[in-house]
This record gives structure tokens, sequence and C-alpha cells, in this order.
């Protein structure tokens, strides 16, 4: 009997804190962005910089998750590429995207977690520098306002 009673209050202590745990959310914006405001900051031109921006909600910070920067014709490396506006400071990425190169697309791997911006009611850009040769160039963002 005294066993029995000792293996159910085991049992209890074991199960008990899982339930209670199973029941809290995430709080953490950079992995669970259900509430949060998903946006966009794509650009395209041509001979001139490039900017595509993250724009930023009133009262929320804006969150970069990801980026790319594609190019086509002309004979210029497009570099360097600056992302801008996040908290630690700029970002920038050289040598990356040759338009001379058919097709040329650089895709770093998506930030997990999202990168925040310096502050809330802060812009997160990314710039490519002119090539002035250039048929396309194209920068893609997306991320999310929280």
């Amino acid at each position: 009997m005294r066993l029995r009673a000792f293996l159910v209050a085991g049992l209890l202590a074991i199960a008990a804190p899982g339930a209670a745990f199973a029941q809290q959310q995430n709080q953490n914006p950079t992995i669970n962005y259900a509430p949060a405001n998903q946006i966009q900051g794509n650009a395209t031109g041509s001979t001139g910089a490039v900017v595509g921006t993250l724009t930023a909600v009133q009262g929320k910070t804006a969150f970069l998750c990801g980026w790319n920067v594609q190019a086509t014709g002309g004979t210029a490396t497009i570099s360097p590429i600056v992302i801008a506006g996040l908290q630690g400071g700029s970002q920038t990425y050289n040598n990356v995207v040759s338009a001379a190169a058919p097709g040329t697309f650089f895709a770093p791997p998506p930030f997990t977690p999202c990168l925040p911006a310096s502050a809330p009611n802060t812009n997160i850009t990314i710039t490519t520098t002119a090539d002035g040769t250039a048929t396309s160039v194209t920068v893609q963002s997306w991320g999310f306002n929280f």
C-alpha cells in the first residue's frame, strides 16, 4: 500500500509541472509572430542604387527575417550591399552579386531569430550600389512589425 502511494505521488509530481508548462504561450516575437504584421520591402531598378525598405508601423519594431538580391545584364559587381537600421549597426556584404553572370542571385540563409531594428518606428533598408550597365537589379526582403 505504501509503495502504491509513493508511486502515485511520484507520477503526479512529474506530470503536474508538464501540464502547466504546456499552457504557457511563447512570448518571443522572433519565433511566434502570429500577432505581428508581416511586411515586405521589395524594389527594382537598373542603373542606380536600389533600396528595399521594411517600413516600421507607428509604435512597433520592424524585424528583418530574410533578404536577397538579383542582378541581370551589365558588367559590374553589385557591391557593397548594406543593411541599415539594425540593432547593433549596419551589416555590409561585399562582392556577392555580379550582373555580368546571367541570373546572378544572392540569398543568404534566413535570420533565426529575426533581426530587430535599432528602435521602434525605425525602418530597415537594404541598399545596393549603382551599376550603370545593369539591365535589372532587384532587392527583396521580408519580416514583420511587433
